[in-house]
């Protein structure tokens, strides 16, 4: 009787699809039994679609074990009137990569690691990449191979794009691989230390006022300043003065137009009756003449 795989114990992942093979030289219709010694149903019995069952021949008999949880660990045994194999199947959680943030960002000069953690029953190769590229990390001094991510130290802006991160078990054979935009922020200012948690990585966006600004307006328009500084602080009680003020100034404005304009009709009403005034004089004069 031999075993296909031909071991006395095997390592599968959960979730896996299994195949285990017994076969025998004489015609004895082997049987396989489960972990807890009761007799594996047959396709004959359960269908194609069971999740565990076996296939049975005249000298062989496939075990199919689908989609393998927890509980189909244990020893299997494959047996005939008089012979016997037995196969340890040990189950494990398979290789994935179990966090990788996309995308992540710091700011340029920082020292950043770009995260990619992996779950693996063994200790697993990973393989960087940068636009498809394959990262040669013994070549790249800024660049540190860590166990859960990529350390980049004295991040450029030239660092910013696309990578892969790919875990690879050797054991098994089994991979995964993640997709992460990694994002740079230039520094426009003096770089703040993202190491000290009460500092803000990003500058303040509140708008202020500076001293020299609000003084050189305030000499320009001396009847502005308690305006100005009324409307920083929020009171509304300079809006009103200054509504107040600008409204007497108007009232002002016209009662003078008023008085200008009342003026110069006087003026023109004046003249004309200086005018009718000398008139009626020279009319005057001309009647003695003639009478003279």
């Amino acid at each position: 009787m031999t075993l296909t795989p031909s071991v006395t114990e095997t390592t599968r992942d959960l979730g896996e699809n299994i195949l285990i093979i017994c076969e025998t030289e004489a015609p004895d219709s082997p049987h396989w039994f489960g972990p807890d010694g009761s007799q594996i149903p047959s396709d004959a019995e359960v269908g194609l679609s069971a999740r565990v069952f076996a296939a049975e021949q005249t000298t062989s008999s496939r075990l199919f074990v689908n989609l393998a949880e927890e509980g189909d660990e244990g020893v299997y045994a494959c047996r005939t009137d008089t012979e016997e194999a037995t196969l340890q199947l040990i189950l494990q959680l398979p290789l994935r990569i179990e966090s990788a943030p996309s995308p992540q960002q710091t700011r340029a000069g920082s020292d950043y690691k770009i995260a990619c953690q992996v779950m693996s029953p063994t200790t697993p190769t990973f393989t960087w990449y940068y636009r498809g590229d394959v990262i040669d990390i013994d070549a790249i001094s800024r660049y540190t191979l860590a166990a859960d991510g990529l350390m980049i130290t004295d991040v450029m802006t030239s660092d910013a794009g696309p990578y892969t991160c790919e875990a690879l078990n050797p054991d098994t054979g089994d991979s995964d691989f993640k997709d992460i935009v990694f994002n740079v922020i230039e520094n426009d200012t003096t770089p703040q230390t993202l190491d000290n948690p009460g500092s803000s990585p990003l500058p303040s966006a509140t708008p202020t006022l500076s001293s020299d600004v609000t003084s050189s307006r305030t000499a320009a328009l001396p009847n502005m300043t308690s305006t100005e500084t009324e409307e920083d602080t929020g009171d509304t009680s300079g809006d009103n003065t200054s509504m107040v003020v600008g409204g007497a100034l108007a009232g002002t404005v016209i009662l003078m137009a008023v008085i200008v304009s009342l003026y110069i009709v006087y003026r023109k009403t004046v003249k004309r009756r200086e005018g009718r005034s000398r008139g009626r004089i020279h009319t005057a004069n001309g009647a003695d003449t003639r009478e003279k």
